[in-house]
Protein backbone atom coordinates (compact mmCIF):
# COMPACT_ATOMS: atom_id res chain seq x y z
CA UNK A 1 0.00 0.00 0.00
CA UNK A 2 2.93 2.65 0.89
CA UNK A 3 4.48 1.81 -2.88
CA UNK A 4 1.11 2.66 -4.08
CA UNK A 5 0.06 5.74 -1.83
CA UNK A 6 1.27 8.10 -4.14
CA UNK A 7 -0.61 6.59 -7.28
CA UNK A 8 -3.57 6.59 -5.31
CA UNK A 9 -3.68 9.81 -3.37
CA UNK A 10 -2.65 12.09 -6.55
CA UNK A 11 -3.46 9.57 -9.42
CA UNK A 12 0.48 9.87 -10.58
CA UNK A 13 3.95 9.12 -9.48
CA UNK A 14 6.01 11.74 -7.53
CA UNK A 15 7.44 13.18 -10.68
CA UNK A 16 4.21 13.74 -12.18
CA UNK A 17 1.95 16.44 -12.05
CA UNK A 18 -1.15 15.37 -10.33
CA UNK A 19 -4.10 16.52 -12.32
CA UNK A 20 -8.17 15.65 -11.45
CA UNK A 21 -8.31 13.71 -14.53
CA UNK A 22 -5.58 11.12 -13.09
CA UNK A 23 -7.44 10.56 -10.04
CA UNK A 24 -9.59 7.09 -9.82
CA UNK A 25 -11.55 5.78 -7.17
CA UNK A 26 -10.62 2.53 -6.20
CA UNK A 27 -11.28 -0.62 -3.62
CA UNK A 28 -9.04 -2.18 -1.69
CA UNK A 29 -9.51 -6.08 -1.31
CA UNK A 30 -7.88 -7.94 1.80
CA UNK A 31 -8.57 -11.54 3.36
CA UNK A 32 -7.36 -9.75 6.73
CA UNK A 33 -9.33 -8.47 9.63
CA UNK A 34 -9.56 -4.95 9.73
CA UNK A 35 -8.86 -3.26 12.77
CA UNK A 36 -9.85 0.61 13.46
CA UNK A 37 -6.24 2.70 12.26
CA UNK A 38 -7.37 0.88 8.85
CA UNK A 39 -11.02 1.11 8.92
CA UNK A 40 -11.55 4.88 8.41
CA UNK A 41 -9.39 4.36 5.16
CA UNK A 42 -12.53 3.40 3.28
CA UNK A 43 -14.14 6.26 3.80
CA UNK A 44 -14.78 9.12 1.58
CA UNK A 45 -15.52 12.54 3.20
CA UNK A 46 -16.07 15.33 0.78
CA UNK A 47 -16.68 18.79 2.06
CA UNK A 48 -15.90 22.63 0.91
CA UNK A 49 -12.90 24.45 2.65
CA UNK A 50 -14.46 26.39 5.58
CA UNK A 51 -14.64 30.03 5.42
CA UNK A 52 -13.59 32.14 9.01
CA UNK A 53 -16.72 32.21 10.32
CA UNK A 54 -16.80 28.64 10.42
CA UNK A 55 -13.18 28.09 12.12
CA UNK A 56 -14.28 30.46 14.39
CA UNK A 57 -17.56 28.62 15.72
CA UNK A 58 -15.76 25.16 15.65
CA UNK A 59 -13.01 26.70 17.48
CA UNK A 60 -15.33 28.06 20.00
CA UNK A 61 -17.09 24.70 20.09
CA UNK A 62 -14.13 22.31 20.76
CA UNK A 63 -12.15 24.49 23.30
CA UNK A 64 -11.77 24.21 26.92
CA UNK A 65 -14.80 25.38 28.41
CA UNK A 66 -13.33 26.30 32.14
CA UNK A 67 -10.79 29.11 30.38
CA UNK A 68 -13.02 29.98 27.41
CA UNK A 69 -13.16 33.58 28.22
CA UNK A 70 -8.88 33.83 27.53
CA UNK A 71 -8.99 31.74 24.88
CA UNK A 72 -12.07 33.28 22.92
CA UNK A 73 -10.69 36.16 21.73
CA UNK A 74 -7.84 34.41 20.03
CA UNK A 75 -9.60 32.39 18.32
CA UNK A 76 -10.78 34.53 15.51
CA UNK A 77 -6.78 35.79 14.65
CA UNK A 78 -6.01 32.05 14.80
CA UNK A 79 -8.32 30.79 12.14
CA UNK A 80 -7.13 33.88 10.39
CA UNK A 81 -4.17 32.38 10.48
CA UNK A 82 -4.68 29.06 9.59
CA UNK A 83 -6.75 30.09 6.49
CA UNK A 84 -3.45 32.58 5.53
CA UNK A 85 -1.77 29.24 5.19
CA UNK A 86 -4.38 27.34 3.79
CA UNK A 87 -4.86 29.40 1.20
CA UNK A 88 -1.02 29.98 0.30
CA UNK A 89 -0.23 26.28 0.28
CA UNK A 90 0.41 24.19 -2.77
CA UNK A 91 -1.07 20.75 -1.54
CA UNK A 92 -3.05 20.78 1.21
CA UNK A 93 -0.28 19.95 4.14
CA UNK A 94 -1.84 21.67 6.59
CA UNK A 95 -5.84 20.46 7.19
CA UNK A 96 -8.64 21.25 9.45
CA UNK A 97 -6.79 18.34 11.98
CA UNK A 98 -4.19 21.06 12.51
CA UNK A 99 -6.48 23.79 13.11
CA UNK A 100 -8.32 21.80 15.75
CA UNK A 101 -5.24 20.85 17.03
CA UNK A 102 -4.09 24.06 17.54
CA UNK A 103 -7.48 24.80 19.31
CA UNK A 104 -7.07 21.61 21.78
CA UNK A 105 -3.19 22.68 22.22
CA UNK A 106 -4.15 26.61 23.40
CA UNK A 107 -6.99 25.78 25.58
CA UNK A 108 -4.76 23.21 27.26
CA UNK A 109 -1.82 25.47 28.08
CA UNK A 110 -4.36 28.43 29.05
CA UNK A 111 -5.85 25.52 31.82
CA UNK A 112 -2.52 23.98 32.20
CA UNK A 113 -1.01 27.80 32.97
CA UNK A 114 -4.52 28.18 35.45
CA UNK A 115 -5.19 30.71 33.16
CA UNK A 116 -2.40 32.08 31.96
CA UNK A 117 -1.15 32.74 28.69
CA UNK A 118 1.70 34.58 27.86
Amino acid sequence: LKALHPLLEDGCIDDDLPTPDKKVAFVGISNWALDPAKMNRGILLSRSPPDIQDLIKIGRGIGEKTCAQLTDPLIPDLAEGYMAVYRNQNREYFGLRDFYSLIKMVSALAKDRKHELS
